[in-house]
């Protein structure tokens, strides 16, 4: 999920040779023996890049790079959380990261998956921001014609204790690997500060969990975590899976990418029930 009012810049030329081109500027050092785009991802471009036997994913930004979650990412590659950072070129918008193999198990929201998204809470990255998620659900009223339903939703969310902390603030299960090590996230191009439900509620919804199964994944979270568990814990979930929703739907909304919203409006409805 990507936000409604995500800046954008012109996009950069997508002929081969001139991506060549601007490897070479981003990395000179890079020799190329293969380079093929990868079917994954809605707003950025991706690759395979083969060099002496050696595969990493190159990451084309279609906006502005994302330094400062770039360098969040790095660190938490050091603990084994994220996909580890090779390096980056704002100038040409590009990304080069180590490639890693995915696993046949299956994706599950297992407990090691749970440490993993504490550990990434954990971080403290002294230069990224705060996520403006009250500009967002504003916008995304304005998107759905539902302005006054988000301007409550708000209301309710104020009501509950603030919980902040770095985010990755798009856990869709695409931006999580399971690889031989466990599972690891990937794009960081919109972690920031925010309330750690946020992004509890995005696996609430990227696994279609009912009410009650998300509830039970709060508390394992809190209990694997060593945190008490507040008791409107299951309220503020609640009401942030809501508000994640919304924002989803916006977004598909906005492009027109209406295959994706029947699923969300119906995971919708059992969280409003």
């Amino acid at each position: 999920m990507k936000y409604i009012n995500e800046k954008r810049v012109n996009p950069l030329p997508p002929c081969d040779t001139q991506l060549r081109a601007l490897i070479r500027q981003a990395f000179p050092e890079m020799a190329i023996h293969s380079l093929r785009p990868l079917n994954k991802g809605l707003s950025n471009k991706n690759y395979f890049l083969e060099q002496a036997q050696q595969g990493f994913l190159l990451k084309h930004y279609s906006g502005t790079l994302p330094v400062k979650a770039l360098d969040a990412q790095s660190q938490l590659a050091q603990l084994g959380v994220a996909q580890p950072l090779i390096g980056y070129h704002a100038k040409t918008r590009l990304a080069l990261f180590e490639f890693m193999d995915q696993s046949d198990d299956a994706m599950l929201l297992s407990d090691g998956l749970l440490e993993q998204l504490h550990m990434l809470h954990s971080l403290a990255p002294p230069r990224v921001g705060k996520l403006d998620l009250y500009g967002a659900l504003t916008e995304a009223g304005q998107v759905l014609a539902c302005s006054t339903q988000v301007a409550q939703l708000g209301q309710l969310l104020a009501q509950y204790e603030a919980d902040m902390c770095f985010c990755h603030n798009d856990l869709v299960k695409d931006n999580i690997l399971v690889t031989a090590q466990g599972p690891v996230f990937i794009d960081f191009e919109y972690a920031q500060y925010n309330d750690r439900y946020f992004d509890l509620a995005a696996l609430c919804v990227s696994f279609a969990l009912s009410v009650a199964d998300g509830h039970k994944m709060l508390e394992r979270y809190y209990r694997l975590a060593k945190l008490p568990l507040p008791g409107y814990g299951g309220k503020k979930l609640t009401s942030y899976v809501q508000a994640y929703l919304l924002l989803c739907i916006a977004w598909y909304q906005q492009r027109d990418l209406k295959r994706y919203i029947g699923p969300l409006q119906s995971q919708l409805k059992v969280w409003q029930s």
